[in-house]
């Protein structure tokens, strides 16, 4: 039975996407100049054909998917390429875990990891909030929750549905 779902880092469970194991390899197949189809199209088929023989109907984790790539492409003899997938993964786990450092969390949700690492500094140095002992107990979600909320209140208290003119409350 074909693999439909996969585990991502966060713990979501999340539809298999072949497109996505197609684009991660040929990026890394065009890091080191090889551009040929027909080659990354048989690489992704032997990745789905492994992730298949292996978790038969089960949910992997991302990780040993990726596990799998780099494993088909040392296999298929594209050690250059192998080696710019392994070098493109240590990169996002360190930026994961600078991620992680800035925000001081366990886990990233899927707001942190659309920002930058330089964005986050400022958001974590002048906008989240921090405790007495000035670490951060905030995340960019809560803040735009926080800030979300802030500003609907005075739409709220200057709603005649909800109060009159002079400060009264009217009940329906």
């Amino acid at each position: 039975m074909p693999v439909e779902k996969v585990m991502k880092r966060d713990g979501r469970i999340v539809p298999f996407d072949k497109e996505r194991i197609k684009w991660a390899i040929q990026r890394a197949m065009l890091e080191v100049g090889v551009r040929d189809e027909k080659l990354l199209n048989k690489v992704v088929r032997r990745v789905v054909r492994r992730v298949n023989e292996l978790y038969d109907g089960q949910v992997p984790h991302i990780e040993n998917i990726q596990d799998i790539v780099e494993l088909e492409l040392m296999r298929a003899g594209l050690f250059d390429v192998a080696k710019a997938y392994i070098l493109y993964r240590k990169k996002k786990a360190e930026i994961r875990e600078e991620k992680k450092k800035i925000l001081n969390k366990d886990k990233l949700d899927e707001i942190d990891k659309r920002f930058s690492i330089n964005a986050l500094r400022v958001l974590a140095s002048r906008y989240l909030i921090k405790n007495e002992k000035g670490e951060i107990v905030e995340s960019p979600r809560e803040l735009f929750e926080r800030v979300a909320v802030l500003s609907v209140i005075p739409d709220l208290l200057y709603d005649e549905r909800v109060f009159d003119r002079e400060g009264g409350h009217r009940q329906n």
